[in-house]
């Protein structure tokens, strides 16, 4: 027997008993805590999990999964029992989400409910008991001594013509050293006139267990016949998903047969990923014997993953779909497996429903922990639409403006904040101010304007201005009609990198980069749909041996880019290349192409592109056709016969003079990733006036550094080359594959890391004296201990990344991802026992696990050590700084910057108390001054909420001295909350807030470039659609990248 802590049902039929797997495309709920993977046991191919009739048992399982059954549909059913058996001596456990369907789909109420023998309890858990007769989904806990086994529960289905087929069940689990559950049974009844327990239950017909949840298929559990195994991959890796795949051989015109089950006709997307290897052949796919992919070869040098195979558009009706793979070829290079057989290695399949699903957005995430409760409140859907707009005019306004607001803004040469009104009289000089029209726009909607100490508007005089102001914005953006041009630039360092990396075949980074927080990317693995529990991981901040391990000897980078103020580092006003910088660029390539390393680096060294043609004599066209496809995938573009003729001209060159091939294609190498043409980006076209799309070529540029920070693979190129890409179903197909890639962990290294700033982390030095836990004394040298936070954030937003969640969870979410050290950092009122300040963690890697929040007051990154360790200085908290980070991160909306001459506050709390005032109470009297309190009255009350917080990160109820923290606010002029917990309800029930600003950063991020004002009718369409999927990552990521201003460009001469 395996001792394990927790066992939910698990999702596996061993092959060998001959029982087909079928597939319920089944994806209702946006479960929060459980995501329905499968699981192995250890040194097994599969877990001992089978089904005898209408029994399933367990043997040995000990991983996490959820899943439904089906069985013969039984008409009038009233009611379901269940009969459990599991192992330990103590007989407990709790099930959650049991619910019943007809027809596969629609939903049958679960009115009542009884156990036998034992008790029913709900106390233990957050979720309530469901036997009320209004919830379809609950929870119960059962609790029996070791005479009370087995145990049944009885549910009472209520009343109706259905026919009860399927049941979903999920997390069953056990406690403590109970052992596993070992066996469920289930039975059915149509008996109305008994008690519950007193009727007669028959066993079901045909029962089979379901995938259930992200509709992700492994492949060692599709139907195998014939050739086809299981395989065990572990020692390959941690890229294939659950650590395994299907194993088949066979002859040139041999085919693998299996199947899934569709419950549903609709539209589909299937995705594949397979195995390629030395001894694996070429294969045509077929769905239902229609071919969907030809010819997808399967050779590699070593055992690694394929890329993801995307097939979008298919037309399923409801019903078993066959999928067959036949072996049609090999590649030149690749071994026989035995006998003139070839391998074929599936690592997982899986459908994506593509139809729209009608989505209540008052279901969007609310402030509960689990995404499968419904928000308490309604949710605002869309922030302006609320009222009606009201016809008016400037004249109808006017006398409003007199008597709120040219008081501060234009009588008598007043003008607070530089805004003069006065000076603006008419609708056109609103729209050739359109800065000062949006500004106005924005302090009505967000009620910032008049102050609180003024008398405010009434609701109709709030009404009629918003009206005008909204009127104006929307037709400027009607007449003006143009995006935002983006200015060439040259790539940053970190895309630098990943260019050339992937345009050499490099199996690792060309230099090292601080920019990569984590040091580890083998757990990342997006197209699995599941996040690690465990990771072991080193930080770039506290391994400094780990930064100094050059890949490529003697290579050194250019200097690190800057990121701007309240942006990214890839602006192109930010990245021009002077001629100093041309000639680095010109020594990087050399020092990249003549490193010892470079031929066991670089793949290219194998594919023979540095050996000579077969073709002799070697003429030119021989040249250029060696040489066509790599500048294409080098510049991004056709290469033009001038260029073509450039390069192969030096290369002839070279050759004539006698130089070796090898030798004159590594300067080739260097002359190309020197060129401007490979390291700038650059959609601008010449006498070009009017917005106008992009090229296939610049599109599939722009998703690749958006999704990768590099630049398009082969299939990306050949999509564009054949102009496929700009197919709406294609592009769309190709976002999802991006996105799925291992390449797209790119978006945390660097758009989530400069999103929230983590840079500044590494500059933040809490006072030695006063923080000494925030440092580690190992050997001789004191380590910074509290940048090990760095990584919370980040592998938070890659969880929600790869297992598609939602982006609400980055305000408040239930788990987070630290190590043993950071959970006492968080929890210990004296942290590190007895090992306090000294070797309390291993500096050169440790392990993140996921862990349980055991308070709303922590989760999301509002709340990590790391933001608010940043947020502070030395000796204390800074609500100010706390207040901004908010205001631009969250809302973005990032205050002005300060006045040159500020009045100075005491840089030590203890200074404060000492008077016998808090913080809060200081900053009260500073913000007297009237240059300070516009700016102050909207940063510092979200600055305050993280008062609990001390300047590291530790919560605390008083500070030193013993006074009270009033943690109370408001947000925008209307919300008022009373703590942390109270600013993320807040939030979480006006969930547009955030959404909208995680959407504006993204959009940003991904054109290089800020937002205008004509921006916004698209940035509100991109909130509309992930508003209805409760701000799923992939829609977020999938609208901005369909988005008018990504697909469209302006050329500089038109603005």
């Amino acid at each position: 027997m395996i001792d394990v802590r927790y066992m939910r049902f698990i999702l596996v039929i061993l092959s060998w008993l001959g029982l087909e797997l079928k597939v319920i495309a089944d994806d209702a709920y946006d479960f929060h805590d459980v995501r329905g993977r499968l699981s192995k046991a250890s040194n097994l191919a599969l877990d001992q999990v089978i089904v005898k009739g209408n029994t399933v048992e367990h043997r040995d399982a000990n991983r996490d999964g959820f899943y439904s059954i089906t069985f013969d549909a039984i008409k009038g059913a009233t009611g379901i029992e269940f009969e459990w058996i599991n192992d330990g001596p103590y007989k407990h456990w709790t099930v959650r989400e049991i619910e019943a369907y007809s027809n596969f789909g629609s939903r049958i109420d679960i009115v009542s409910g009884e156990i036998s023998p034992g008790s029913m309890r709900s106390s233990d858990n957050p979720f309530n008991n469901a036997f009320d007769g209004n919830l379809e989904t609950f929870t119960f806990s059962t609790s029996s001594g070791t005479t009370a086994y087995p145990q049944k529960t009885f549910l009472e289905l209520a009343p109706g013509d259905h026919s009860l087929d399927r049941i979903r069940i999920n997390d069953v689990a056990g406690n403590g050293d109970n052992g596993p559950m070992k066996q469920i049974t289930v039975r059915v009844t149509t008996d109305k006139d008994n008690d519950l327990k007193d009727r007669k239950y028959v066993n079901v017909s045909n029962l089979s267990v379901h995938i259930f949840g992200e509709n992700l298929i492994e492949g060692e559990l599709l139907p195998m016949k014939g050739q086809s195994r299981s395989q065990g991959m572990e020692n390959f890796g941690k890229l294939w998903s659950d650590d395994a795949h299907m194993l088949w051989d066979g002859v040139l015109g041999d085919s693998m047969e299996t199947s899934i089950l569709i419950d549903k006709s609709s539209v589909y997307n299937l995705r594949l990923q397979l195995t390629k290897a030395p001894d694996y052949g070429q294969f045509d796919i077929y769905l239902d014997d229609k071919l969907i992919a030809s010819k997808i070869d399967l050779y590699a040098e070593s055992v690694v993953l394929s890329d993801l195979i995307n097939v979008s558009g298919l037309k399923l009706e409801k019903g078993q779909r066959k999928i067959r793979f036949k072996l049609v070829g090999s590649n030149e290079k690749a071994n026989q497996y035995r006998n003139n057989r070839y391998l074929l290695g599936v690592d997982y399949l899986k459908i994506v429903d593509m139809d729209q699903r009608d989505v209540d957005p008052n279901e969007i995430l609310s402030n509960k922990q689990d995404s499968r409760k419904k928000p308490n409140q309604p949710i605002v859907d869309q922030e302006s639409p609320g009222d009606a707009r009201l016809d008016v005019t400037f004249s109808d306004i006017k006398p409003i403006l007199v008597a709120r607001c040219y008081g501060c803004h234009g009588d008598n040469g007043k003008v607070k904040g530089d805004i003069n009104l006065k000076d603006v009289q008419t609708k056109e000089g609103f729209l050739q101010d359109i800065e000062l029209t949006q500004k106005i726009a924005d302090a009505l909607n967000f009620k910032e304007m008049p102050p609180e100490n003024e008398k405010q508007l009434t609701d109709k005089e709030h009404q009629m201005m918003s009206s005008l102001f909204g009127s104006y914005l929307e037709t400027y953006i009607k007449e003006s009609g143009s995006l935002k041009s983006i200015v060439m630039r040259r790539m940053n360092r970190y895309e630098y990198n990943n260019a050339v990396r992937d345009l050499l075949q490099l199996k690792g980074d060309v230099y090292p980069l601080p920019e990569k927080v984590i040091r580890s990317s083998s757990y990342f693995n997006p197209s699995s749909g599941n996040f690690p529990n465990s990771i072991r991981l080193s930080n770039r901040a506290l391994g400094k041996n780990q930064i100094e391990q050059h890949i490529l000897t003697g290579v050194s980078p250019f200097a690190i880019d800057l990121q701007s103020e309240h942006g990214f580092n890839n602006r192109g006003d930010e990245l021009s290349v002077s001629p100093i910088m041309v000639e680095s660029f010109l020594n990087l390539g050399r020092s990249i192409v003549n490193a010892p390393e470079f031929d066991g680096y670089s793949n290219l060294t194998n594919s023979g592109f540095f050996t000579l043609p077969d073709e002799v004599p070697l003429t030119r066209d021989h040249l250029e056709d060696h040489l066509s496809m790599f500048l294409e995938k080098a510049f991004r573009k056709p290469v033009s016969p001038d260029v073509m003729g450039r390069y192969s001209n030096y290369l002839d060159s070279e050759l004539k003079n006698g130089n070796f091939f090898e030798g004159s294609m590594k300067k080739l190498i260097t002359a190309v990733i020197s060129s401007p043409r490979f390291f700038y980006i650059n959609e601008q076209k010449k006498g070009a006036l009017k917005t106008e799309p992009l090229t296939a070529y610049e599109l599939a540029t722009r998703l690749s550094f958006f999704l990768w920070s590099s630049i398009p693979d082969d299939e990306l190129l050949s999509l564009a080359r054949d102009g496929t890409i700009l197919e709406s179903n294609v592009y769309e197909s190709q976002v999802l594959r991006l996105l799925e890639s291992p390449k797209s962990k790119s978006i945390a290294e660097n758009f989530a890391r400069q999103w929230l700033r983590l840079d500044q982390l590494i500059t933040a030095v809490p006072d030695f004296d006063r923080f000494k836990i925030y440092y580690s004394r190992i050997g001789c040298e004191q380590w910074k201990f509290g940048l090990q936070t760095m990584i919370e954030p980040l592998l938070l937003f890659e969880s929600i990344m790869v297992e598609d969640r939602s982006i609400m969870l980055l305000v408040d979410s239930n788990y987070s991802y630290r190590t043993d050290e950071m959970q006492s950092w968080y929890n210990d009122e004296i942290p590190f026992g007895r090992r306090q300040n000294r070797n309390r963690f291993n500096t050169n890697s440790q392990t993140f696990t996921r862990r349980t929040l055991p308070s709303r007051r922590e989760g999301g990154v509002i709340t990590s050590a790391a933001t608010l360790t940043m947020t502070s200085e030395p000796l204390r908290t800074s609500p100010i700084r706390r207040g901004a980070w908010v205001a631009t991160v969250i809302f973005n909306k990032p205050p002005p910057p300060p006045p040159d001459i500020i009045p100075e506050i005491e840089q030590d709390d203890v200074e404060i108390e000492k008077k016998g005032i808090t913080l809060r109470e200081r900053l009260v009297a500073h913000q007297e001054n009237e240059s300070c309190a516009s700016c102050h009255k909207k940063i510092d009350p979200l600055g305050f909420a993280l008062e609990n917080f001390d300047a590291i990160g530790r919560w605390r109820d008083t500070y030193r001295t013993g006074l009270d923290i009033d943690s109370s606010g408001e947000i925008f002029g209307e919300s008022k909350f009373k703590d942390i917990v109270g600013l993320k309800d807040t939030i979480l029930r006006n969930p547009q807030w955030f959404m909208r600003s995680f959407i504006e950063h993204m959009l940003s991020y991904s054109l290089g470039r800020e937002l205008d004002i004509n921006d916004k009718p698209h940035v509100d369409k991109i909130l509309s659609k992930v508003m209805l999927e409760k701000g799923k990552f992939s829609t977020v990521v999938t609208e901005i990248a369909k988005s008018y201003p990504f697909m469209y460009k302006t050329n500089q001469s038109e603005r």
